[in-house]
């Protein structure tokens, strides 16, 4: 029996030292993962240093007008959300260490006296079929680890397609208040002549109405759409994580154009189920709970087997030494819970692998009509941003002409702005949906490589 408490210790000392993935080797597996799928060179911010590398980094990408590429770049080392989602890697990777560890032996220490006998006893207890379950309960470990990289991965895409977003939301509404502004100008201009014109007897009340009313229309509309760019602008501070005068920033001027139509492929839905981080992740969950299914049966009834050293003496008698074995006995508990809860757990993991399937393959439809539809959208406003030049060029030869007044001016004006508005928002809209698209095939390459 010596010689198996022996082994014993060896065995746990040999289980403890067994290597381990560290958290910074997980998260390199997981940042080339999310690279190749378009989302660029993450840092986890873990302290004080990589924290002044990241604060650095985001001032200088501040500095120049904001590109999509460097928004996005910002967001996915800045963001906190993002940040506190990484720290399920290192929980995961501390679960799979200490699941590689025995349980720590108990020391027992005990004396006493009586009848002018003196007694003291030492016992230690070993937890011995610990080495029997420690390989099983690292490979679960291993297996909630991989769950977890690809959980944390799947939130760095959907962070990604998120901030491309929030980012083309904030162009689109300020493009949108400078084309306002430049009628805005036209319209207030406008009013002053018309109220030169009036004053000189040359232009009716009715028409000087009109014209103040086109104007009011037209501050209402600056307005409104500058909240609009307030609020979009605010979005995507969020999720850029910065505040105060980092906030000061200017965006890109590039004009906003639409772009290629999306691409039909009947495969659309084989590439989104091969590469969705969130559908591998789910997919590890269906075999981490078939193997803690079979652990639990394996464990159910000696799961708790003790080996005991044991030392007493007795006054005036000579040291006895023991060793034992503890193993529960099972009348009440045999495990049939435990059991039954696993199942359970097995049953709910495939049930919901397959309902993730079936959304993923109605995710990815509507993302291709969404896509498709909103491209359409967006080439009947180009057609209908010519229609509305043409009519405002020919109502500006009728007014110069004397034919048209400068109401009919001003409302095809008017006309004409909105439907450029209308046609940015489109295109905003379509990129969007090309976002969401990209997303739902799994990443930046699984979409243009199809």
């Amino acid at each position: 029996m010596r010689k198996v408490v022996v082994f014993s210790f060896a065995a746990a000392i040999l289980f403890s030292g067994c290597s381990t993935l560290s958290q910074s080797d997980v998260f390199d597996s997981m940042n080339l993962m999310t690279s190749s799928k378009g989302s660029g060179e993450l840092t986890w911010i873990k302290s004080a240093k990589e924290e002044e590398a990241v604060r650095s980094e985001v001032e200088r990408l501040l500095k120049e007008p904001l590109s999509e590429e460097n928004a996005v770049r910002i967001t996915l080392i800045n963001n906190r959300a993002l940040q506190q989602t990484y720290e399920q890697i290192g929980i995961s990777q501390s679960d799979l260490v200490q699941a590689g560890l025995m349980s720590n032996p108990l020391l027992g220490y005990s004396i006493g006296r009586g009848g002018g006998i003196r007694q003291s006893g030492v016992t230690l207890e070993l937890a011995f079929l610990d080495l029997l379950w420690i390989p099983l309960r690292r490979e679960l470990g291993g297996l909630a680890l991989e769950e977890t990289k690809l959980s944390v991965g799947d939130a760095v895409l959907q962070t990604l397609r998120d901030a491309k977003k929030r980012y083309i939301d904030a162009r689109v509404a300020e493009e949108s208040v400078r084309l306002n502004d430049d009628v805005l100008k036209s319209h207030e201009v406008s009013l002053q002549l018309a109220t030169r014109q009036y004053t000189a007897g040359n232009l009716s009340k009715r028409d000087v109405l009109k014209i103040q009313d086109e104007y009011a229309h037209a501050r209402l509309e600056s307005i409104r759409l500058n909240r609009e760019s307030a609020i979009a602008r605010e979005a995507l501070n969020k999720l850029l994580g910065i505040y105060g005068e980092q906030t000061y920033y200017t965006l890109s001027k590039e004009p906003i154009t639409l772009g290629n139509q999306p691409r039909e492929n009947g495969a659309l839905e084989r590439i989104a189920l091969e590469h969705r981080l969130d559908f591998a992740s789910a997919q590890k969950r269906v075999e981490y709970a078939a193997k803690e299914a079979g652990y639990s049966e394996k464990t159910a009834l000696l799961d708790e087997v003790s080996v005991e050293l044991g030392s007493e003496k007795s006054t005036g008698e000579s040291r006895i030494n023991t060793i034992g074995v503890k193993i529960p006995i099972p009348i009440f508990d045999m495990g049939q819970g435990r059991l039954s809860r696993t199942q359970s757990l097995y049953n709910q993991s495939v049930q919901n692998l397959v309902s993730l399937a079936v959304n993923i393959r109605s995710e990815v439809r509507e993302a291709y009509a969404t896509a498709r539809y909103n491209y359409e959208m967006a080439s009947e406003y180009q057609d209908s941003i010519a229609i509305n030049r043409d009519i405002l060029e020919q109502t500006q030869l009728y007014y110069n002409g004397m034919l048209d007044g400068i109401y009919e001016l001003l409302f095809d004006q008017r006309r004409y702005r909105d439907t450029k508005i209308e046609s940015l928002k489109a295109i905003g809209e379509y990129q969007k949906a090309q976002a969401d698209l990209i997303y739902t095939l799994g990443g930046e390459n699984n979409a243009t490589q199809r």
